[in-house]
């Protein structure tokens, strides 16, 4: 229900003004592109290509992320914005080994810079996070075992046009 009243809410701001975080981008800032890139030789089943934007509403808290996919690499944003909490955003990049995409989240957060693994396993067109035990070695936070994904971390695909103006920085 949350998350019905959350998507009818961005629906309603992106509708009042249609140009929200657009006119905050640098000369010659390129997103990435959100369409869907198929290739007609490759037989596409459906979790084959997973392009596209996907939404985690868990209470108050909101994670936003964005994938382009060319092959079996990875590419795109990553947005948590946390109530009451400090949030972190920026981009990730990796590949896939089976159903288990391995991408390396380097973002912001509180001003500062570090870099974090994130896996992600495809399950039935959504994304699960894997959660597990990690380390930290200067600026970067890695597994170093006990990866498990569950229901709980399920991003949800999503019309990129709905959140899309959240990833614009």
């Amino acid at each position: 229900m949350k998350s019905i009243f959350f998507l009818h809410l961005l629906v309603y701001f992106i509708a009042c003004d249609d140009k929200i975080g657009t006119s905050h981008q640098p000369n010659g800032y390129k997103t990435p592109d959100t369409a869907i890139h198929t290739n007609p030789d490759r037989q596409e089943g459906p979790d084959d290509d997973i392009t596209g934007c996907y939404l985690k509403i868990v209470g108050r808290d909101t994670a936003v992320l964005m994938l382009e996919q060319k092959g079996n690499m990875y590419a795109g944003k990553l947005l948590y914005d946390n109530f009451e909490k400090d949030g972190s955003r920026g981009i990730i990049s990796g590949k896939e080994d089976k159903d288990i995409l391995k991408l390396w989240y380097h973002y912001t957060s509180e001003g500062m810079r570090s870099v974090m693994e994130v896996y992600f396993k495809k399950e039935n067109g959504r994304l699960l996070r894997g959660v597990g035990d990690m380390d930290v070695r200067t600026d970067t936070t890695y597994f170093i075992s006990g990866i498990n994904y569950s229901e709980k971390e399920a991003f949800n695909k999503v019309e990129c046009n709905l959140i899309g103006w959240k990833l614009k920085f």
